[in-house]
């Protein structure tokens, strides 16, 4: 049997609590179907209380095993330091001082069902919180932001 699925429009999320752990921190899940992400950034929205390296991993259920996403950085402790991302494999993480972009890096990462994850070298207290923009590759496909 054949199914089609005209693909909807973007769809964005938001994970408001990222933490900055030496654990895997899960940002989002992925489950039903898989998805393009196609814009992805974090901002430092309450200070980090010292220098940390974080970088993504990403948790892939079946066949089960992480793959490395991005590139480690040391993340700005300020308030407002942007971390935005590249095409390159994986992809170079960049954080940029409190301020604004005016060019803005594009990716394109396929993920199928799993969890996006962020783990920092040291844990600190600060948050980061991330935005992700997707498109469903499936009318299964769903993605929350994780506990």
């Amino acid at each position: 049997m054949t199914v089609v699925y005209a693909k909807g429009a973007e769809q964005s999320i938001e994970k408001s609590d990222g933490g900055v752990n030496t654990t895997q921190d899960p940002l989002f899940t992925v489950s039903g179907g898989p998805i393009l992400v196609t814009e992805f950034y974090g901002i430092v929205t309450d200070t980090i209380a010292g220098a940390s390296n974080i970088h993504l991993d990403f948790a892939v259920t079946a066949p089960a095993a992480d793959f490395v996403v991005t590139t480690t950085v040391a993340i700005g402790t300020v308030i407002g330091t942007l971390l935005t991302f590249d095409v390159a494999t994986p992809s170079a993480m960049t954080a940029t001082a409190a301020g604004i972009l005016q060019v803005i890096p594009r990716i394109a990462w396929l993920f199928p069902i799993g969890t996006l994850m962020c783990t920092g070298s040291v844990t600190r207290t600060g948050t980061v919180k991330w935005y992700m923009m997707y498109k469903q590759l499936s009318q299964y496909s769903k993605v929350v932001a994780a506990a």
